[in-house]
């Protein structure tokens, strides 16, 4: 089984082999791509020719040729919106609000989408929180012909957000209790952060780490809030530790541990913040592979699979 993250500007793969019953990562790498991909484009053929002949060369070069696949997919690459709805609404009610958040985003572009809705969990007195997606009416297409060269069958598309909830929930790092989890990755100075409250989702972002280590957003999306009180206590957290440059270098996790008042202590930054440390949770064919934090992203992908395949017994 292969996991292939099809990012901005590189191909992320991993590769899932039985070997005598027990599952281990045999190859993991890295592919640049010459032109940058801003959204999946059905129109450019040269690009897709191009990401198609990549994946290709992928399968190929794999030791143990596989079939099938896990697509992983940048989120920001989709419309997102996460909403809090009323929870004495009924159904109709609730599909009508949804559509009409997701209507004020995309405006007149909102019938080249399809949109998906999916509830989370969450204390129900405070009303229901939904995860709301656009998916381009082209994307499957453009998945289709971007893989048919590689004659790899898509067994599943997902994005990082879910990756990465699955890598916290397949390693038991999932935080029942109702804390709050952040995960974080650094770069080139480039912060992505994905919220986890009540083991779903709730909220992501993307930030610039500068020089004097302020935090300054780009990309933002669920609970607004929230995701300033965490931007602020990394601020807090990383004030005057070291070369700003440098100050996260992992992907970073912290968890609150079931009271979400404690997120002050990421002023704690060198205690309260741990690498999650993947080679723990995955068996590598070479345990020395360097930068395996910067695979967290297909190894997510992958961890479902493992339960999936090898853990049935």
């Amino acid at each position: 089984m292969l996991a292939i993250h099809i990012s901005h500007d590189t191909l992320k793969y991993a590769q899932l082999v039985n070997f005598k019953g027990t599952p281990f990562i045999e190859s993991l790498g890295k592919v640049n791509l010459k032109e940058g991909m801003l959204i999946p484009d059905t129109e450019n053929s040269a690009i897709v020719m191009a990401l198609g002949e990549q994946i290709a060369t992928i399968r190929n070069s794999a030791e143990f040729p596989d079939n099938t696949t896990h697509v992983v997919f940048d989120s920001d690459w989709f419309p997102l919106d996460m909403a809090k709805v009323d929870s004495v609404l009924v159904d109709r009610d609730r599909e009508k609000f949804l559509k009409w958040r997701m209507t004020e985003m995309l405006e007149s572009a909102i019938s080249q989408y399809s949109i998906v809705h999916q509830e989370l969990v969450g204390p129900p007195e405070n009303g229901v929180d939904f995860l709301s997606i656009a998916v381009p009416v082209s994307f499957n297409t453009w998945v289709e012909k971007v893989f048919a060269q590689s004659e790899l069958s898509v067994k599943k598309v997902t994005m990082d957000i879910q990756s990465i909830g699955d890598i916290l929930t397949a390693s038991g790092q999932m935080d029942t209790a109702g804390g709050i989890q952040v995960v974080m990755d650094n770069r080139d100075n480039t912060i992505a952060c994905h919220i986890f409250q009540h083991q779903e989702i709730c909220g992501i972002f993307q930030a610039n780490l500068n020089w004097d280590y302020k935090v300054t957003l780009d990309y933002v999306r669920g609970d607004a809030v929230l995701i300033e009180q965490v931007r602020e206590a990394i601020e807090r957290a990383i004030k005057g530790k070291r070369d700003p440059d440098t100050v996260i270098t992992n992907l970073l996790y912290y968890s609150s541990t079931g009271d979400p008042a404690v997120l002050a202590n990421l002023k704690k930054y060198e205690d309260s913040c741990s690498p999650l440390d993947l080679g723990q949770h995955f068996n590598f064919r070479d345990p020395d592979f360097e930068n395996i934090d910067e695979y967290a992203v297909v190894l997510g992908a992958l961890s479902g699979e493992i339960q999936e395949r090898f853990n049935e017994d």
